[in-house]
């Protein structure tokens, strides 16, 4: 095929994505009309090869009928319409992908489609009101994470936090330095996670950061460690313990619930908690997790949860109702 004849092809397909599905299909007027529009006019012999060509070398389901009445469209996209909403609302939806790199990415997705499907979707799709990132470094920090992790050595960066003016500063002066080992996505958001670069009692610590919040990233020389820490490593268990992605020893924790709350206890940990019998329409349920205040404050939300054990926790728990109570005690 020459390069017209390609560029010809190109053109069509180009026409058909863009003007035709199921119920918006065009004739061959309508074909080389597009097609004139476009700088390149054509017979109508010409679009039927063209037609041919995509079907067969290109594998594009380019649907029509018979006869000179015949009508065409695009038939199976890579996606259908559905399973690109679904897409789309997760890129709206994402804490993690700023506003314009998201507008950008949708643009592009809906190129994909006919005219008429993505102005579909442009009225079904509502705008969700979350606080979106404003680090627009982050598919940049994503691609020198994955840099890091496919040449497998350490990293350092800046680690950013929001200050009073609500703009992004580094937290230290000091760099973080660590063994990268993973990209975790969670709570709508990028997690790195790893470990520090010097063992404590023999153990590298585990440590995970929000990629919206890194800044500077430099690749290491030196080859990571925390490879025989990793192959025990469970993506799924190690969020579920860590409400917030708070980083922490893992306790083995006991509550007092009535049973209506069991529930929201599986949701959160999974079918591994132990679930036994205290009284009549009340249940020991014993988990392991990290006794962030994040959990703490779930807790509380349930309203009818008792910490039982380890005492450590349940001082906790009862510190942190003081607190508030001598915080909501004061007169304004």
């Amino acid at each position: 095929m020459s390069d017209f004849e390609k560029n010809r092809v190109l053109a069509l397909y180009k026409i058909l994505t863009a003007y035709t599905d199921e119920q918006h299909q065009i004739s061959m007027q309508d074909i080389l009309v597009h097609m004139d529009a476009e700088g390149y006019y054509c017979s109508e012999d010409s679009i039927l090869r063209y037609i041919k060509q995509l079907r067969n070398e290109l594998g594009v389901d380019v649907i029509s009928g018979r006869g000179r009445n015949a009508r065409y469209f695009i038939g199976n996209r890579l996606l259908e319409k559905e399973e690109m909403k679904l897409i789309i609302d997760s890129v709206n939806a994402s804490n993690f992908i700023e506003k314009s790199i998201a507008t950008k990415m949708i643009d592009k997705l809906k190129s994909t489609m006919s005219l008429y499907d993505a102005e579909e979707l442009d009225r079904s799709v509502l705008g969700i009101n979350i606080a979106k990132a404003e680090n627009k470094k982050i598919l940049y920090n994503v691609n020198l994470i994955q840099e890091a992790l496919s040449k497998g050595v350490q990293i350092s960066f800046d680690y950013m936090v929001w200050d009073r003016n609500k703009k992004l500063v580094k937290k230290s002066d000091r760099r973080y330095n660590m063994n990268p080992w993973a990209l975790i996505w969670a709570n709508d958001r990028y997690y790195l996670y790893g470990y520090d670069v010097k063992e404590k009692d023999g153990v590298l610590s585990e440590r995970n950061y929000r990629v919206d919040k890194l800044d500077n990233i430099k690749l290491s020389d030196i080859p990571r460690a925390g490879k025989s820490q990793f192959r025990i490593f469970n993506a799924n268990t190690y969020v579920s313990r860590r409400m917030g992605m708070f980083s922490g020893k893992e306790q083995v924790i006991t509550v007092r619930i009535p049973d209506t709350l069991v529930g929201p206890f599986i949701d959160q940990f999974g079918k591994r908690i132990t679930i036994s019998e205290y009284t009549e329409g009340m249940l020991l349920v014993t988990f392991n997790a990290v006794a962030s205040v994040i959990l703490l404050g779930w807790l509380l939300g349930l309203q009818y949860v008792e910490v039982l054990e380890p005492q450590s926790v349940r001082n906790a728990m009862t510190d942190l109702i003081k607190q508030n109570m001598e915080i909501y005690s004061k007169k304004n």
